[in-house]
């Protein structure tokens, strides 16, 4: 079973990105995301190896872990 996380953020050309979410809009077609929008137009969407230090700020603990790791890397 081969399992990936994914992180935002997702990156694509400009021009791709509008024409994926046009031709979304036009069809009436929903998605989960950027990436799901350009393959559906035949874009290609590769993965790149992340960080666990590149996470969403969401909550107090969160920023208070940003905040350690900040002060660990100063």
């Amino acid at each position: 079973l081969d399992l990936y996380q994914a992180q935002t953020p997702q990156a694509f050309r400009r021009d791709l990105l509008i024409r994926a979410h046009r031709e979304a809009i036009e069809a009436g077609t929903a998605a989960t995301d950027d990436a799901d929008l350009v393959e559906r137009i035949g874009g290609q969407v590769r993965i790149v190896e992340g960080s666990a230090k590149n996470f969403k700020i969401t909550t107090q603990a969160d920023f208070e872990l940003a905040l350690a790791l900040m002060e660990k890397l100063a």
